[in-house]
């Protein structure tokens, strides 16, 4: 039997509680094996750091955990390679292109699935009888080389289906930037050439012979799936990210985009990511949801005609890095920038870049005299690409807050300062965050630290107690100009609770975030009554964002009493236009399979005041699917808290058609 179709979006609540489970267990499995390794070498040097005892129990958890794991064999033997395997479908390249409108032209009006292309090695996985018995790399297409020894050192690249079926998993193998930095201190202590770039040493290490516990810094994204019948075993590619994330893969953060609309938005978010994210993006994936497509459109010798990857034309250029500033953001994270010779790219003249943060300064072993290649793609921000030239001699971090002096932490990304209350970078960028959501205009940074050094302001709800006497202290501020400052301050005080929201700077709480969140917990009170429970169920939230929100309100409680109190009216969100009925405010899940795409049918819910949920809680109003014998877990819990089921047809039939 095949696998049993998955829903477009369903994730309800204790699926994402087993998926936190797995990865808490993958997360355990390669830090065992990275201790295990570390100390076998040590012992084998002849400087022990725990006694035989403490290793045993490492050994003994990780067979608990993973029974075959190669950390439990002996270190350093030659691993078999260089055997060719030939695939039995081709593995293609992508049909390209760097022109959106010829994309969007591709897409037409047929729902696509967008998901990123990650910059990392192509690799065929193949499972018998729900076993990894083979794993392959691309090669030309045709013929790979088998590396399946090696891949089982890599920490979330599942070795076992957990049933007896028969399948070949596509993916992209690749170093996370925080791995890079581990990986590339590691390598040092074995007198191994340091690593150049994330791409170069994960098809580095696949070559090697020797070292192949290396591959445990590693990471794989599954993105495809193939019966070995050749039959297609999914209706649409949805349900396919659906099947391996159910079987514990990682997948390339794909989404169902029914719209150009959409797309657009989608394009967007992961252009951003060319320049923030610690996961090497190299551009986007779509292809046609419906998968009888793909067999209808079939492939050329060279792509499948079912997807298209979009990249955005980049400029590269090498610079000399002349000095490396740290700075303190609002959060308390502390920065590093590259001070850089002037170079051009996209049309404009680059002078910093950023380097993320201090893991990635270590990774690369950056300092002043470097010559780096940078790189601008899509008018982003630029961003660091590699070391061409190392100078001699290693990083440097600073032992204090740049702001404050504070002693710095490190949690092994970040340095970060714990003057949460009282380190002045902190105050002025929450001050300042707090002044461009609540739009004061004219209150620019420079007066905001000229208030803060005469002691005017300390926090968001101080600006509201300021006088137009107070104003004119500031330097070279005149009658006319402190009369506009006070008005621009007085008119913010009655603002939208979204923008209220966004000003309190909360981690993770951008203004998307909270709209989103308003459509379900639409005034002030009710945001904060929310649990992490709450959070989770609203369609595309994590459990650790849900946390970050919950916990950022908690520590913002005094600021938002104090924000209240100084006379600030935050507006909540006005119902839908047209919003009537009895869904109006009510929680509804979708499960299974539906005649029109899920993005519609969430719509028609929306438009009826209803709240779209991807869990079933107690909260539920009513579950509706067309799938009344379905097994599913959201239909399961509807069942025992005695939640109505509803069919599309019922939906619409209730919503007056």
């Amino acid at each position: 039997m095949g696998p049993r179709p998955s829903s477009e979006t369903d994730q309800p609540g204790d699926e994402l509680v087993a998926k936190e489970a797995a990865r808490s267990r993958t997360s355990e499995i390669q830090e065992l094996s990275e201790a295990i390794v570390r100390h076998k070498r040590l012992y084998d040097a002849g400087q022990p750091e725990i006694t035989d005892q403490a290793f045993d129990r490492l050994e003994d958890r990780l067979r608990t955990l993973s029974p075959q794991h190669p950390a439990l064999s002996v270190i350093g033997q030659p691993a078999v390679t260089g055997k060719k395997v030939a695939h039995d479908q081709p593995m293609l390249s992508l049909a390209k292109t760097y022109v959106l409108e010829e994309l969007l032209a591709w897409a037409g009006a047929l729902p696509v699935v967008g998901s990123w292309k990650v910059d990392g090695v192509a690799l065929s996985l193949i499972f018998t009888k729900g076993k990894l018995v083979l794993g392959k790399t691309r090669g030309n297409g045709r013929v790979g080389e088998d590396v399946t020894e090696k891949l089982r050192w890599v920490p979330d690249l599942i070795q076992e289906l957990g049933s007896e079926e028969d399948f070949e998993i596509r993916g992209e193998l690749y170093c996370h930037e925080h791995n890079f930095g581990k990986l590339a201190l590691t390598m040092e202590s074995l007198g191994l050439e340091r690593p150049t770039s994330p791409r170069n040493i994960v098809a580095g290490l696949l070559g090697r012979k020797t070292q192949v516990d290396l591959m445990r810094f590693f990471n794989f994204f599954a993105y495809d799936v193939a019966s070995k019948s050749g039959t297609e075993p999914f209706a649409t590619e949805m349900q396919k990210f659906g099947w391996l994330s159910d079987k514990g893969f990682a997948t390339p953060n794909p989404k169902l985009l029914t719209t150009a609309h959409a797309i657009k938005g989608f394009l967007e978010d992961v252009r951003n990511h060319l320049a923030s994210s610690e996961i090497g993006l190299d551009g986007a994936v779509l292809a046609y949801n419906d998968c009888s497509t793909h067999g209808e459109l079939g492939a050329t010798a060279h792509h499948p005609r079912y997807k298209m990857c979009l990249k955005w034309p980049g400029e590269t250029a090498v610079a000399v890095v002349r000095k490396i500033l740290w700075d303190t953001s609002r959060f308390g994270n502390v920065t590093p920038v590259a001070v850089i010779d002037p170079v051009n790219l996209s049309g404009a003249q680059i002078t910093n870049i950023t380097l993320h943060n201090a893991d990635h300064v270590r990774a690369y072993n950056l300092k002043p005299g470097d010559t780096i290649e940078v790189i601008r793609s899509g008018e982003v921000i630029p961003k660091f690409l590699r070391v061409v030239t190392p100078q001699d001699g290693h990083y440097v971090w600073p032992a204090t807050c740049p702001a404050c002096g504070e002693g710095l932490e490190f949690d092994e990304v970040r340095l970060k300062c714990p003057n949460t209350l009282d380190c002045p970078a902190q105050k002025l960028l929450g001050i300042l965050n707090w002044i461009r959501a609540a739009a004061i205009d004219d209150l620019s940074e420079k007066r905001l630290e000229q208030m803060m050094d005469a002691g005017m302001v300390g926090h968001p709800a101080a600006l509201y107690s300021l006088s137009i006497e107070d104003l004119l202290k500031l330097p070279l501020t005149k009658q006319k100009m402190a009369q506009k400052l006070y008005d621009n301050i007085q008119k913010s005080r009655s603002l939208p609770l979204a923008r209220f929201l966004m000003g309190l700077g909360i981690e993770g709480g951008g203004m998307a975030t909270w709209e989103k969140i308003l459509e379900h917990y639409p005034t002030l009170d009710k945001v904060l009554a929310a649990s992490e429970e709450d959070i989770v169920a609203i369609q595309g939230f994590a459990a650790k964002s849900a946390g970050q929100i919950v916990s950022g309100l908690r520590d913002k409680g005094p600021e938002i009493l104090a924000l209240l109190r100084a006379g600030v009216e935050p507006r909540a969100a006005a119902p839908r236009p047209g919003a009537q009925g009895i869904l109006v405010g009510r929680q509804v899940a979708i499960t299974g399979s539906l005649s029109r795409p899920r993005a519609e049918v969430e719509e028609i819910i929306k438009a009826a005041g209803g709240k779209p949920s991807s869990t079933v809680t107690a909260k539920t109003y009513c579950l509706v699917t067309n799938e009344v014998d379905s097994q599913s877990s959201k239909m399961i819990k509807a069942r025992e808290l005695g939640i109505p089921i509803w069919s599309e047809e019922k939906l619409v039939a209730t919503l007056g058609g």
